[in-house]
């Protein structure tokens, strides 16, 4: 019988075929590997080298390696031709007459390219696809990892060889060059000739809008490398470049890596191993690179992690040391995670570690956990960036580059303290930038700044105005054509001014400020061109195309027609958001020539034509947080500080929803008496929301004198916010008679109001009245013709399902409070209502211990868990680790995560959450024989629950403290507990009394 047909596939998921048959792999990882390792080695190995290689010595790696081996000899030997060739100490691997696919594509593309035709390279092209051992790197395996990289990079140059010639040979076919084209571009991301052949090619197709997006795409991809692509994608879009156009200085970047030089592919933070060449191109500032090469050693060479802080003033080159920085780290072979901060965008939770890790990795679950649209709490943003950056820098040294952190948001400031002092003795450098009048302005990133100075981990870099000498030899670089004598005297050591000078002069333009050259350019421009660039300025640094149409009114032609204008002036460029100036100082200068009142009215249009998109997205509303205030309308600002903070407590952004509760005060002594009030009980609302409320007495008695302002104006709706929320205050105090007295009189104002605020104020008292357990039976009446009412009018509230699932849980109707409670969860958490989503998860965890359900209960805890950690630092938290510990005892008698939730709830004077869980506790107590426990923690309940008046939870401590046989001296249990049962009660309290007293032969 002749010899099998063998082949094995590694590119993409590892696979082996006998004769046209997929065989079954093992589902170990590590055997897999080594199966390729044997395969593409031509020598044998020692089997301790092969341990070392892919086993850690608690895992018995000889033993490992022996099964491995078994499971490899199934697989790849034939019945006369061992292909495992072992002995007792070398293991080796014959691949004679193997069809091995990464060794078929080199041999290919090393010296048979020219020799095939056409169709057999595209046939190659489909056969050979896919990363080398893709999902198989093992980066906890140093050796192994470094090996498999190698391999794998090895493989896509070899592929990008074979893309390349078919490009070529289809040149005079765009259509059937074009996939070809753009899959070099996704093999090799920093070739800039592979970039400008695809944009080439669907420029042939008239495929415009794609060789735009393909042109954006490149920008930035070399940018974030440092290459300078010497305006050959500009010229690719556009045809022969036009006089003046991307060049060097004038819009785009400087070089500070050689154009066209060879790079590796990216992958996640720490992407590949470049070579890219640092060059010469940043002109002057010696002493600077030395410093920041000697930082970058020290950070990567002896795993020391600092900041470096380059500052200076605008148009000092400060964005030109960040392109050498990432050049140079990627010549050492660091990765890089870059990001550049807004002002628009100062307001967005964690907006520069967002931006950067969705750049650097977008699929990697750790970043979309902050990243992704459900917010994680400020303490696990930091945990997980903290992770983040430990894996990065286990495998290579890591570079975080952040441009303009003057603008940087509060959580990402703290957030980079937070990082480098947990990661003080990593290979980790941050290089950021700052403009110094800015920075003294921006509190959050002083604080930060000043904290890791104190902790020695800060550099500073101070960027002064470059000697005439630098900037004549500067400008001689890149404008030869130049008088760079005269004008490295005239622009006051600016860098960014000496080349626009240089560069309107050989233009023939005038003007001796970079104010005067930028309105000489503007007024060659169209009308309707001006108008776009004014909208531009208004709108950077996020100038979409959409936007400018509806901003500025104009056809998309005409802004199409305008942007090309301002493209080839150096003005504008494409950018990852749409478009953005060359330099923010050219966006300033044309923002500054606009009249003051008319940027008001443009920023008006614009916060008005937010305000209706910005509901449900983060980085809308910080943009309409930005524009307002400059509207001159602050009652317009005053609602975008509301609209912005409702959306941070949807996110729980707790701290920036407070920052715009500040912000929102400040505009409110402007306005008119309704509209202050008005604004003033809903900025109330989300300071409530966002964190706990110290002065509670003076914020509650505030919030009725604001409601009863609101009555008197005729406010209903506001009037019920402020007595509902003062009742709330008082709720979450214990002060149960005057949070009843409140809400009541919520209800009361709302009955003269329209449909919907008579049902939300009918269905919030009734929650309240259910809270409190008070006159449950006037609560049940509310509730059902608020429910009445809202079937009628088509109205959805939340209260209304969370107060029927309260009041059905008190008459032990628990499958129907199941029912309620989920409609409650599902609705809160759609609208964002973060607190009430916390309560009605509360309350189906109630329902369920009060059933004796404790593993249902236990999921539901998880629930809880994960909404209390993201939750303001109220008694939440601790509640959701007391009832995660109460299931704990009941289901496996661990008690101590029970005792450190009710010690938490106790330094809160969390009275109510306490004494439901002590009252548990005990009845969990006296089923497993802890009589005297179970009296300890009744007597704590009966005397919490008398404070507060809950008739419920006095009558199940009465009965808690009958059975354990603790009861005050002269006291019958049975006569206290047949007293308090005739008061109104709670169904399960009325059954639990009933049980004792029939134990105790009492029942009547």
């Amino acid at each position: 019988m002749g010899m099998e047909q063998l082949a094995l596939r590694f590119l993409g998921d590892a696979r082996v075929v006998r004769d046209d048959r997929e065989l079954p792999l093992p589902p170990s990882r590590k055997t897999r590997a080594l199966l390729a390792y044997l395969a593409l080695q031509s020598q044998p190995f020692r089997r301790d080298q092969l341990c070392e290689l892919l086993w850690e010595i608690p895992d018995d790696p000889r033993g490992s390696l022996r099964w491995s081996l078994s499971k490899l000899r199934r697989l790849v030997d034939d019945e006369d031709h061992p292909r495992i060739l072992a002995d007792r100490n070398q293991v080796a691997m014959d691949t004679s007459g193997v069809d091995i696919d990464v060794v078929s594509l080199h041999e290919l593309a090393g010296n048979k390219l020219s020799h095939c035709d056409t169709a057999t390279l595209q046939q190659a092209v489909e056969t050979y696809s896919g990363d080398f051992l893709a999902g198989l790197e093992l980066a906890n395996f140093h050796d192994f990892y470094i090996w498999c990289l190698g391999e794998r990079e090895r493989a896509s140059q070899a592929r990008a060889a074979l893309l390349g010639e078919l490009v070529n040979r289809l040149a005079d076919d765009p259509a059937a060059a074009l996939p070809y084209a753009s899959q070099l571009c996704s093999e090799q991301a920093y070739d800039v000739a592979a970039r400008a052949r695809l944009i080439g090619l669907l420029v042939q197709l008239n495929r415009k809008k794609e060789a735009d997006q393909q042109f954006r795409i490149g920008m930035d991809t070399l940018k974030e490398a440092g290459i300078d692509d010497g305006g050959l994608l500009y010229r690719s879009l556009r045809g022969a470049r036009p006089a003046g156009a991307a060049r060097p200085g004038a819009g785009a970047p400087v070089s500070s890596a050689a154009a066209g030089g060879e790079s590796a592919p990216a992958s996640g933070i720490a992407g590949q191993q470049s070579r890219l060449p640092v060059d010469a191109g940043l002109v002057g500032r010696d002493r600077e690179q030395q410093l920041l090469q000697e930082a970058m050693a020290r950070a990567f060479d002896e795993s020391r992690s600092r900041v470096v802080l380059v500052r200076g003033d605008p148009g000092m080159g400060k964005s030109r040391m960040l392109q050498l920085a990432a050049a140079m780290a990627r010549q050492r072979g660091a990765g890089i995670l870059r990001a550049d901060a807004y002002e628009s965008e100062m307001l967005r939770p964690f907006g520069v570690w967002n931006d950067a890790l969705r750049r650097a990795l977008p699929g990697n679950p750790a970043s979309e956990m902050i990243t992704g649209s459900e917010r994680i709490s400020r303490d696990q943003v930091f945990s997980t960036l903290a992770d983040l950056v430990q894996e990065s820098t286990d495998q290579r040294p890591l570079a975080v580059l952040f441009d303009d952190l003057h603008w940087c948001d509060e959580s990402s400031a703290s957030a980079l303290h937070y990082v480098l002092r947990m990661h003080r003795k990593r290979p980790l450098l941050v290089l950021a930038t700052a403009r110094e009048q800015e920075l003294k302005e921006n509190a959050s990133a002083l604080r930060a700044l000043r904290d890791l100075r104190s902790d020695e981990l800060l550099q500073e870099l101070h960027l002064a105005p470059l000697p005439e000498g630098e900037l004549e030899q500067l400008i001689a670089t890149f404008e030869p054509a130049a008088d760079a004598r005269r004008l490295s005297r005239e622009c006051e050591g600016n860098p960014l001014l000496a080349l626009e000078l240089a560069r309107a002069e050989v233009e023939g333009s005038v003007g001796h400020s970079l104010a005067e050259l930028v309105a000489e350019r503007i007024s060659r421009f169209s009308e309707a061109a001006v108008a776009v660039l004014n909208w531009a300025a208004v709108l950077s640094p996020r100038i979409s195309l959409s936007t400018l149409e509806k901003a500025s009114g104009l056809d998309r032609g005409s802004i199409n027609t305008a942007i090309e204008a301002a493209e080839r002036q150096g003005i504008l460029h494409p950018a990852a958001r749409g478009f953005r100036f060359s330099h923010d100082l050219i966006a300033r200068c044309i923002y500054d020539q606009i009249s003051t009142s008319r940027q008001q009215a443009m920023h008006r249009e614009v916060a008005e034509m937010l305000a209706v998109d910005a509901a449900a997205d983060l980085s809308l509303a910080a943009d309409l947080a930005h524009h307002a205030p400059r509207s001159g309308d602050s009652l317009l600002s005053a609602r975008a500080m509301i609209a912005a903070g409702k959306l941070c407590l949807r996110f729980f952004a707790n701290e920036d929803a407070l920052a715009l509760y500040q912000r929102g005060l400040e505009f409110t002594p402007e306005l008119n008496a309704v509209d202050r009030i008005c604004c003033e009980l809903e900025l109330a609302e989300i300071r409530i929301a966002a964190a706990p409320v110290e002065d509670w007495k003076n914020t509650a008695e505030e919030l009725r004198n604001l409601a009863e302002q609101a009555l008197d104006h005729g406010a209903l709706a506001h009037a019920r916010l402020g007595y509902q929320e003062a009742s709330y205050v008082r709720w979450v105090r214990g002060q149960w008679s005057d949070a009843r007295r409140d809400s009541l009189q919520a209800a009361r104002i709302t009955r003269g109001g329209s449909d919907k605020d008579h049902i939300v104020g009918m269905a919030e008292a009734s929650k309240c009245l259910a809270l409190l357990e008070r006159d449950l039976s006037q609560a049940d009446a509310m509730i059902m013709e608020a429910s009445e009412l809202a079937r009628r009018s088509d109205f959805s509230c939340t209260a209304i399902p969370i107060t029927l699932g309260i009041l059905r849980y008190y008459e032990s109707r628990f499958d129907e409070a199941r029912d309620y409670l989920e409609e409650a969860r599902a609705a809160c958490k759609a609208r964002g209502d973060r607190i009430n989503e916390f309560m009605a998860n509360e309350f189906l965890t109630m329902v369920q211990i009060e059933a004796g359900n404790f593993p249902q209960a236990a999921e539901h805890c998880e629930d809880l868990l994960a909404l209390g950690e993201r939750l303001r630092e109220g008694s939440e938290l601790p509640l959701a680790l007391a009832l995660t510990g109460l299931c704990r005892y009941a289901l496996e008698g661990e008690q101590t995560q029970l005792q450190d939730g009710l010690d938490q709830l106790q330094a809160l004077d969390a009275k109510q959450r306490r004494t439901w869980v002590l009252n548990r506790a005990a009845m969990i107590d006296l089923v497993r024989g802890q009589a005297a426990l179970a009296g300890k923690r009744a007597e704590i309940a009966l005397e919490l629950s008398r404070t507060m008046e809950r008739p419920s939870e006095i009558l199940l401590a009465a009965v808690n403290l009958a059975c354990s046989d603790t009861h005050p001296p002269g006291v019958v249990p049975a006569d206290l507990v047949e007293n308090l049962l005739q008061r109104p009660v709670a169904e399960w309290a009325r059954d639990r009394a009933r049980q004792y007293l029939q134990q105790a032969g009492r029942e009547s």
